[in-house]
């Protein structure tokens, strides 16, 4: 295919397709280029070097008919840029090469004057994200550049300010805030910048003040001017207006009012514009081109000389607020002024010179009182040079604000600006890092971040000479499988009482669950008549003890999940609380009170005495019983006497609350069977409360076929439904209806006859 490949024809099929995609107007889609340079035979490297040689030759002959003045530069410059514009879109497309948009571009803005290079430039500006692509940006960011740096040459600073700010701001945009090549990395200073002004006093045109009469000058009251300016002097008022600059020689006109100049004379307004004024205003340029000189103490001296007397002028002399208003929108900037001696006054009138100068002083201390990485050693200030520069910053400020038009809100952008300047001057002093992070150095951010500060060590003698192995980071321990330093010593034993975190919770010292016995100790306590504690003080009226007693039911109890009969259901919580008190009152172990034991002198222990104060307690006990029974007779007969219609009083609950909580047929035995409960025949074949919830859990689903061999009647059955939608509560609740009501018989051999018997022979031979 290569040896098939042309070079001649493939340029002027380039050349004839590419004017006729200009003719169609379709710039974006160049469908006859791609078609040609899918027809023509031979490699892709060959084929784009025909596609950029045509193009190349496209606008070098509008750039030959233009010098034959054939068509104007407009005209030319606008046919080039649609040409550049299919190279774009053809490099775009792999059609030519990416680096010649930029090489054209770049002979174009040679060929044209200024006033034409602005569309091209426009068309550069418009198309900054295209140049910032991966396609273009490694290929032609060196050629816009060159391209820009050559613009800046051939403009002035001075006439096109707006122009030179425009490609600045374009080379921002497109290159990163990190790119090196444009920044002032070792903080040099534009020494070339050499402002000239007149410094011979004999050749000045000013008037030049003797000694005596500067003594005489004071800085509160400046020199009144009440007669016509002379031949040598220059009068500064409020008024631009009329104001003209002839010849040296010929003396300044004011033309104002005789009203207005007469107010002036009065209010101290006037002022001789001298040479000493001009040499101080633009004396100090010098130092503003060279901070440096501000550190040796006789440079130093003359800026605090010149600076002193051109403030004072400012804070004399104010300028008129109403003169502004009208012209601010008219106003134009200049970035450069000029240093003629005639201009002096006109300047002084100026807002924008006032601003200007003043903001240089800002910038000027910025440098001198900041921190900046490549300053020499011997760039210090004394404490009385940084005392002077703050009261005199606070001076400049307030200038700012009176300087119209809008001098507060100018005031306020100054000061917040060179506060974001600060951040500028560290990053440089940093070393310009990137602004885009890797995620490596993310991670080893936030790693760094989460480790706490080292102690703080007391530096000994020897902490130069030896060396201390570095301490590694908690993360390195973690990682590493090492104990954890926590801080402080008690944080790191606290931290290590336990091995892992689960262990810590299961230990018994988190169970702050009391038990039954020890919180319905003192309930039951107070119960007993014994104690003649009236009903009003007893403990299950109180609504916290209510709410926690049924809390702590229903985690240690089962009788709390029993299965209630009808007579139950509707009793109020103090009286089921009662009930519920009485019950484990007589399932409590009785506590007996220890008896002092004599021992003789041979060692053994004397008993008699303890048989006999046994005797005397039991007739004591006898006596007491006998006279208890008595009472509660008399109670009885009492209560049954009276018609009240409460729905059950406290004695009637108390002489019924095992035969409520059992069933019709076992309320015979209830006291029998409750001393069984207590005391198993068997041990090990009671069923725990832990033991109830595994054999509720194998059960599951299949509770309802176990129900009518734990003699559970339908009722029950259905009950239990109701309660719960959770087939494993739904099985424990039968377990524990089924251990209510049968208690001392409710045993494991009895539940495992009743799973063999319900066809549940698997879980009897797991439960057993």
């Amino acid at each position: 295919m290569a040896s098939d490949f042309v070079f001649q024809d493939a340029l002027s099929s380039f050349k004839n397709e590419i004017f006729e995609d200009l003719s169609s107007g379709k710039i974006d889609s160049i469908v006859s280029i791609k078609s040609v340079f899918q027809t023509i035979s031979g490699t892709e490297a060959d084929k784009r070097l025909a596609a950029d040689q045509a193009f190349r030759i496209t606008v070098s002959n509008l750039i030959q008919e233009t010098i034959k003045e054939i068509h104007g530069d407009k005209e030319m410059a606008n046919d080039a840029l649609k040409v550049i514009s299919l190279t774009v879109v053809a490099a775009k497309q792999g059609m030519c090469s990416a680096s010649l948009p930029f090489s054209l571009l770049g002979d174009l803005l040679d060929c044209l004057t200024l006033d034409t290079c602005d569309p091209v430039f426009c068309f550069i500006e418009e198309r900054v994200a295209t140049w910032k692509s991966s396609q273009f940006y490694t290929a032609g960011k060196n050629f816009l550049l060159r391209m820009c740096n050559d613009l800046l040459r051939r403009l002035s600073q001075a006439q096109n300010t707006v122009f030179c700010g425009r490609i600045q701001l374009f080379l921002a945009r497109l290159f990163p805030l990190s790119e090196k090549s444009a920044l002032n990395l070792f903080s040099q200073f534009n020494s070339d910048n050499v402002t000239i002004y007149n410094a011979n006093a004999a050749e000045s045109i000013l008037k030049i003040k003797s000694e005596e009469s500067s003594d005489e000058v004071s800085d509160e009251k400046p020199v009144v001017v009440d007669v016509k300016p002379q031949k040598d002097e220059i009068w500064l008022d409020g008024n631009l207006e009329g104001m003209e600059v002839d010849q040296p020689e010929s003396s300044v006109a004011l033309s104002v009012s005789e009203d207005i100049k007469q107010e002036e004379v009065k209010h101290d307004k006037g002022l001789i514009v001298d040479y000493e004024l001009y040499s101080s205003i633009w004396s100090l340029q010098d130092f503003f081109r060279s901070p440096t000189q501000c550190y040796i103490q006789d440079s130093w001296d003359k800026f605090i000389k010149n600076a002193e007397s051109v403030f004072r002028v400012f804070n004399s002399f104010k300028l008129d607020k109403h003169n502004f208003t009208e012209r601010q929108m008219d106003k134009a900037y200049f970035a450069k002024f000029l240093t003629s001696e005639k201009l002096t006054n006109l300047q002084l009138n100026d807002g924008m010179f006032r601003r200007q100068l003043l903001c240089q002083f800002l910038i000027l201390f910025q440098y001198l009182t900041g921190t900046v990485k490549f300053k020499s050693a011997n760039a210090v200030l004394n404490e009385k040079q940084n005392e002077w520069i703050k009261k005199t910053k606070e001076k400049i400020y307030s200038l700012l604000e009176e300087t119209p038009p809008d001098g507060k809100h100018f005031a306020s952008y100054i000061k917040h600006l060179l506060s974001r300047e600060e951040f500028w001057i560290q990053w440089k002093n940093e070393g310009c890092t990137s602004f885009i992070k890797n995620k490596k150095e993310i991670k080893e951010t936030e790693i760094k971040q989460s480790q706490s500060p080292p102690a703080k060590r007391r530096k000994t003698g020897d902490s130069n000479t030896t060396q201390k192995p570095k301490r590694s980071t908690i993360a390195e321990d973690f990682i590493a499988g090492k104990p954890l330093g926590m801080g402080s010593p008690e944080l790191t034993r606290l931290w290590e009482l336990c091995p892992d975190n689960l262990t810590a919770c299961k230990s018994e010292k988190r169970s702050f669950l009391p038990t039954l016995e020890g919180f319905f100790a003192d309930g039951i306590e107070l119960m007993d008549p014994k104690n003649m504690v009236e009903e009003e003080y007893m403990p299950y009226n109180d609504p916290n003890f209510q709410w926690r007693a049924l809390r702590l039911l229903s985690q240690r109890s089962p009788l709390f999940f029993a299965s209630q009969p009808a007579t139950m259901q509707f009793k109020v919580v103090p009286q089921y609380l009662k009930g519920i008190m009485k019950k484990l009152s007589e399932e409590f172990p009785q506590q007996v009170p220890d008896q002092p034991e004599m021992i003789q002198e041979n060692g053994e222990v004397d008993k008699s005495l303890d048989e006999e104060d046994v005797d005397e307690d039991q007739n004591i006990q006898d006596d007491d019983k006998m006279q208890q029974d008595k009472e509660d007779e008399l109670d009885e007969d009492q209560e049954e006497e009276d018609d009240d219609d409460e729905v059950l009083e406290d004695e009637e609950f108390d002489n019924n609350d095992d035969d409520a909580l059992l069933d019709d047929s076992q309320q015979e035995d209830a006291d029998s069977e409750d001393e069984g409960l207590l005391e198993p025949t068997a041990p090990g074949d009671t069923l725990s409360s832990d033991q109830v919830t595994t054999v509720a859990q194998k059960i599951g689903k299949d509770w309802e076929k176990l129900a009518p061999y734990l003699k559970l009647e339908p009722k029950d059955v259905a009950e239990i439904k109701e309660d719960s939608e959770d087939v494993i509560l739904q099985a424990r609740q039968t377990l524990v209806t089924w251990q209510d009501r049968n208690r001392s018989e409710a045993r494991k051999p009895a539940l495992l006859q009743a799973l063999v018997k319900a066809n549940m022979e698997h879980l009897a031979k797991e439960i057993s």
